[in-house]
This record gives C-alpha cells, sequence and structure tokens, in this order.
C-alpha cells in the first residue's frame, strides 16, 4: 500500500492530467468533476456530496443529483467521458447500469476514462485511513468484469500507478461500434522508440515529414505529436507509427513544457520540433529578434529550415519531404487530370499568413489563356481564396477548386501537375522533392531558408525592397512572422478609397515583397518551362 494520511488529498484528477489530452479531445464530459476539472474544456457534472462529507466544494458546470441518470444529456453527443475517483462510492450492484450510462453517451469511437483507487494502492473498505463513503475495492479484473457487461470496446490502457502521491488504477475503453472486446493495452512495446513534437500549419508538417523518415531509417518506432487541421497532409504516412491527436489549445500553451517533460519519460528519444522554424528562424512579434535591424536579423536567421530540423533530430540531412495518398486518392487525382489538357499548372492562390498573396495572378493566366491553348489551370487554396478566383467563371480551362477540395485532394494532385506556383505554402512544401518544375513566391523567407534544396524550383522574391522588416535593401527577407497587417508592409493607400474599396488599380493591397515580383518575371520562367515541356513532348 503506498497511500498516506499525509498525503495532499482531494483533486486527484490533476495528478493523471498530462496522460488525459490524446483520449480527452473534443466534447468531453466530467462525472463527479469536484473542485477542479483538469482542463477547462471538460462539462463538469457533479452532486457536490463531499462538501457535505468532507467541506469540499464542487464547482461543476451542471449540478446533478445522480451520476447513473444523466439524461440531460442525448446518447452519443460526447467525445470522451472521463471520471476520477467516483466510482467507488457507487453501490456495487449499481456500477453496470452507471456504467451503461456512461457509455450511452459515448460517440462511437468515444473514449470512457476511469481513474480510482486500487485496493492493492489504498485502504480496502472498512480498513483504518479508508474512506468511508467507498463502497467496493477497486481492481482492473473487478471494473473488466463490470466492462463485459458491455459491448463492442476496446481496453488501450490499463496502468496501475503506484508512484509519487498516486495510488490508483488508469483504463481507457474505447467504444467501437462492433466487434468483439478487446485487451489492446497488453500488446507487445516496440524496442527502440522516438516522440516528435511537431504542431503547426500544412507545410510544418510536410517539412516534418523528412525528419520522420530519417528516423524511421534509424530504425526508431515513431510516435507523432500533432495536432488538426495540420496533421491532415500526414495522416498516411507509413513512416509514423502511431499519431498522438491533440486539440488546438488542448493544453495551454503555458502548460506545454510540463506536458512534454511528463511524455517525453516514455520514449528512448524525444525531439520537439515545436518553434523550430517559427519563433527561432522566424522571429515573432514581441521577442528580441523581431526588432533586430534587418541585417543582424539576417545574419541569425538565414539558415535552412530543414537541414535545422534534421540537426535537431540526429539524423542526416537528406531532404525526403513527401506526401502519401491513398490508392483511392491517387485514382481520384487521375479521373481529374482526365478532363483537362496536355499542361496542367497547379496554382495555390494564398498561404496562411497575410503576405502569403502574389498580385498578378489574373494577368499571367489570361496571358497564358491566349498564347497557350491547350493549357489548362487548377486555382486551389481555402474557402477565402474564392474571391481570387472571381472572373473565371466563364473560362472551361481554369478550374476553381478554392475551398471545394480539401487538402488532401489537392496534394493527391500535385503528381497530376505538370507545374506548381504560389507563394509559400504547404502545397508547394509538399512538391518540394519532386521532380517537376515550381515557381515560388517568397516573402518573409530567403532562399538559403526554405527553397536551397528543392528540385527543380525557380524561387523568386523582391529585389531592392524597402520595407519595415529588411530596412533599406539590408536584407534578402525580413525573416519574420506576420499574423495581421500591424508588423508587415502592404501596398495600401489608406487616404485611396479605391484602396479601402479594393478596386485600386494603383495600388495592389498585397504585401510590398509581393507587389515587387512583377508579371513579367513569372512570365519569363514560365515560357521556360513550358518550352521544355512541349520540346519534350514533341
Amino acid at each position: 500500500m503506498v497511500w498516506r494520511s499525509e498525503d495532499p488529498q482531494g483533486s486527484e484528477a490533476h495528478k493523471i492530467r498530462w496522460e488525459l489530452p490524446q483520449w480527452t479531445r473534443g466534447k468531453v464530459l466530467d462525472v463527479g468533476c469536484g473542485p477542479a476539472k483538469p482542463f477547462d474544456h471538460f462539462i463538469g457534472v457533479d452532486n457536490n456530496v463531499d462538501a457535505h462529507l468532507f467541506g469540499i466544494q464542487a464547482r461543476p458546470n451542471i449540478f446533478i443529483q445522480d451520476a447513473g441518470k444523466l439524461d440531460i444529456f442525448a446518447g452519443n453527443s460526447f467525445d470522451s467521458v472521463f471520471s476520477s475517483h467516483l466510482l467507488e462510492h457507487i453501490e456495487p450492484e449499481r456500477v453496470p447500469e452507471v456504467l451503461k450510462e456512461w457509455w450511452r453517451l459515448l460517440k462511437v469511437g468515444g473514449y470512457l476514462v476511469l481513474y480510482l483507487p486500487h485496493e492493492d494502492f489504498y485502504p480496502k473498505v472498512g480498513e483504518p485511513g479508508a474512506n468511508p463513503d467507498h463502497k467496493w475495492n477497486v481492481n482492473p479484473k473487478r471494473v473488466m468484469d463490470y466492462m463485459k457487461e458491455l459491448k463492442f470496446w476496446d481496453l488501450l490502457e490499463n496502468q496501475e500507478r503506484n508512484e509519487g502521491t498516486e495510488y490508483s488504477l488508469f483504463q481507457v475503453y474505447k467504444k467501437t461500434g462492433f466487434g468483439r472486446n478487446r485487451e489492446l493495452w497488453n500488446e507487445p512495446k516496440p524496442s527502440k522508440t522516438c516522440g516528435l513534437v511537431r504542431y503547426g500549419a500544412f507545410g510544418d508538417l510536410m517539412q516534418a515529414s523528412s525528419i520522420i523518415k530519417g528516423l524511421k531509417d534509424q530504425g526508431y518506432h515513431v510516435t507523432l505529436y500533432t495536432s488538426p487541421p495540420g496533421s491532415d497532409v500526414i495522416t498516411h504516412d507509413p513512416n509514423i507509427d502511431k499519431i498522438y491527436f491533440q486539440d488546438k489549445d488542448q493544453v495551454p500553451n503555458p502548460e506545454l513544457g510540463s506536458f512534454w517533460d511528463w511524455q517525453k519519460k516514455k520514449y528512448d528519444k524525444w525531439v520537439n520540433l515545436s518553434e523550430s522554424v517559427e519563433g527561432t528562424l522566424l522571429a515573432m512579434p514581441g521577442r528580441t529578434q523581431f526588432l533586430l535591424p534587418p541585417k543582424l536579423r539576417e545574419q541569425m536567421l538565414n539558415r535552412n529550415y530543414l537541414e535545422f530540423q534534421h540537426e535537431m533530430a540526429g539524423v542526416p540531412h537528406k531532404p525526403n519531404i513527401r506526401f502519401y495518398p491513398t490508392e483511392e486518392e491517387r485514382k481520384w487525382a487521375r479521373k481529374q487530370r482526365e478532363k483537362m489538357g496536355n499542361f496542367v499548372l497547379l496554382w495555390t492562390l494564398a498561404g496562411s499568413s497575410v503576405h502569403k498573396t502574389w498580385p498578378y495572378v489574373d494577368n499571367v493566366v489570361a496571358a497564358l489563356m491566349q498564347s497557350h491553348p491547350d493549357i489548362h489551370v487548377v486555382f486551389t487554396g481555402g474557402p477565402d481564396c474564392q474571391i481570387l478566383e472571381a472572373g473565371w467563371e466563364n473560362e472551361p480551362r481554369v478550374h476553381k477548386t478554392s475551398g471545394k477540395w480539401t487538402i488532401r485532394q489537392t496534394l493527391s494532385f500535385i503528381d497530376q501537375s505538370d507545374c506548381l506556383i504560389g507563394p509559400e505554402t504547404g502545397v508547394l512544401n509538399a512538391a518540394s522533392c519532386l521532380s517537376m518544375p515550381k515557381i515560388v513566391f517568397l516573402s518573409h523567407s530567403s532562399h538559403e531558408n526554405l527553397t536551397r534544396d528543392w528540385i527543380n524550383c525557380y524561387p523568386l522574391s523582391a529585389n531592392h525592397l524597402k520595407c519595415s522588416g529588411r530596412g533599406n535593401d539590408e536584407a534578402t527577407a525580413c525573416h519574420q512572422m506576420h499574423f495581421s497587417w500591424s508588423t508587415c508592409s502592404k501596398d495600401f493607400d489608406p487616404e485611396c478609397k479605391a484602396c479601402q474599396e479594393q478596386t485600386c488599380t494603383e495600388h495592389t493591397v498585397t504585401a510590398l515583397c509581393q507587389k515587387a515580383i512583377t508579371a513579367d518575371r513569372v512570365t519569363d520562367v514560365l515560357n521556360v518551362i513550358l518550352e521544355e515541356h512541349f520540346r519534350k513532348a514533341a
């Protein structure tokens, strides 16, 4: 027995807090939440009986009378049901019906997460020191026996926890909705493991695919810690053995360090690529590097993003960025290509930051439509990019897919494209190690930062630019993160009514670094690519 009366009592759930994130995403019900929920997004319910028994005031979102009667909630409405040190307070004959009620609330694919005092580590009912309100003694087999009255689950975690001030059993059941009950928690563990952290946008995860391949080549079983929507682009990467999903801000940013410290003990190797580019080689607003003179900032930050991440992970710098479509996605992409001509240009209209939009798309596409009757252009981007597609409704050779194709569909179509063009985006990153030509509009990154090792790439950047980030043409890029126009120089006149109405022909209302890449420069590169393409096809 490891329980000690002199140890801090209460807030048991917080002892297991950093085990919870992967099992408690989305809509979570905390049954018997007590004075404090592990995470703010949990919906806490409690009957406040501890206020009468022990003077501990519960602070639920909703007061209830009975943990086994939760008909205020619809069935199949929660992604997770969590309960800490409650079930042992319920009479044994009622436990099956209570579990059945909690199970009713779960969606198929959801998780029942239980944290209970273990009889081997805590006084048994009636023994000195035992909680007088406990009704039965908890052990793993007894809980599983109760769960066997329910159907269609996988037991994923079955931890007997007795280190520090813990004296508990931790179990996680996944509601499968079909098949037989399975105990998956005791499957053999891999011998050489690595946990890798990479949150971020599509491009960040695409770059991480190269590091993951390097770790896999070293023989590691790789677990990737990541979050949607960026994770969408790597969900079928064969080099990833397991994905630990987290929702955005599910673990509050100030507490990520504690979460990582807890998790890294589970692996032979721990690689944290969080802020390996943003915040390290791209200065963040409010930090010292952001305010440095442009020339000095470039001296510090003008390093290759991918090479730096390979060095952080301790793997050789062999660029191997790759997107892995499913066979169904490949078939879909080929079917789309069958509708198009002999040359298909995949054009990414905008990226995730304000400066990742190039203003002369219409000029170049119009010229292409006139000079090359067999060229098809596929516009792609998020829903916000649909406004950039306006005006091409009556041109059958221009395919407007922004907000219609998913990111995985767009990336699957890369292999069917003859050329890619666009700003610094995940789509361009995904094609960086492929052979088709690519035209990239660089903005806050330099050629050294991003495109130095890309295959068949034509990086275009502003020459002789004066802006807040580059100073008086002192740097090749600003090396800064921009989340709004408050830190980025925009080609905009606040006194110009046409600018305000976005109809101005003099000002582009885009970043100065993008305006400075002229349509003529892009057309010249495209002509070289087209000439080579049609020469090979002849």
